[in-house]
């Protein structure tokens, strides 16, 4: 049995795919099986994958859903490892993450999961200057800091224990935005993690991360699902408090995407939503301003 299964869900990243594969090839603990989860891709993804020579990597090739947690999940359900890494097919791995990952983890047995720290590159995989506003890996009890996001614990930088990601049931296949983020609030429910501050984990910027108004709009929604989710999850005051707050703000940052976007209907019920949430926040009420003047403007330029 693999101690660690590591999970690399892919579509159509070709360009990207065999850096990805080639990182963990490349790391000093050798004891895991890499399981890449094609989602129907259609770029020449199948040929490399069945071109690998090493027995560790394991293809898995499924008929294209765009559904990132489905994806997820199948691969998850085909490892056999005690412990479950996660990485994205156009991010790397510095070679001792694992290894040094573990290392932490078995010193520290209560803490069921662990995270790093995240580097950039660009597409070309030069260096980008380090991002000071993100929020930091760290490691104990996190889901207040999670919520807050005064705390981060990316995906491609993650090893879970199996039995960890069985009690949560994995990544909810319902969620078609954040699910990432969901996963990282249910484990952070369960267990203290283990976080490594170190670079371990190397995130790639590119085209294909780029947001329009109406992309960003859609991922405020979907964090704002999670936090309703999140919400219903806890029987903690304060953690439902912070779920209702931070829901608000999301919710107003849909609106002033969507107001910018010209769907200035959408824009008022999202902040709507907000206001029911969050009444008394100086911000929502600003956000709603925001909306009814952009919404003025755009009826005056098309008189």
């Amino acid at each position: 049995m693999a101690m660690v299964s590591v999970i690399l869900p892919t579509y159509n990243r070709l360009a990207y795919l065999g850096e990805a594969v080639r990182s963990v090839l490349a790391q000093s603990y050798t004891d895991w099986e890499l399981i890449v989860a094609d989602d129907g891709s259609t770029d020449g993804t199948r040929d490399y994958l069945s071109a690998v020579a090493d027995r560790r990597v394991q293809p898995m090739f499924l008929e294209h859903t765009g559904n990132r947690s489905l994806v997820r999940n199948a691969a998850i359900a085909k490892g056999r490892g005690e412990w479950i890494a996660f990485l994205d097919s156009d991010d790397l791995w510095h070679p001792n993450k694992l290894a040094l990952q573990l290392e932490r983890l078995a010193a520290n047995p209560t803490r069921r999961w662990s995270s790093t720290g995240i580097a950039f590159i660009d597409a070309n995989g030069a260096p980008l200057p380090p991002r000071t506003d993100l929020p930091r890996a760290q490691s104990g009890w996190i889901l207040a800091p999670l919520l807050r996001f005064d705390a981060g614990a990316t995906t491609p930088s993650l090893v879970v224990h199996r039995a960890l990601v069985d009690e949560i049931g994995g990544f909810d296949e319902s969620l078609l935005w954040r699910e990432d983020y969901d996963l990282d609030l249910r484990l952070a429910a369960r267990s203290e993690i283990e976080a490594l501050p170190d670079a371990l984990t190397i995130v790639r910027e590119h085209a294909g991360r780029t947001s329009s108004n109406r992309h960003v709009a859609e991922l405020h929604a979907g964090t704002a699902v999670v936090f309703s989710k999140a919400a219903k999850a806890t029987t903690d005051r304060s953690i439902r408090a912070i779920c209702r707050r931070q829901r608000a703000r999301q919710l107003v940052y849909r609106a002033r995407a969507l107001s910018q976007n010209g769907e200035h209907g959408a824009a008022f019920a999202s902040v709507t939503d907000a206001i029911g949430d969050a009444p008394l926040a100086p911000e929502v009420w600003r956000a709603a301003v925001g909306c009814v003047l952009r919404s003025l403007g755009g009826r005056r330029s098309r008189a």
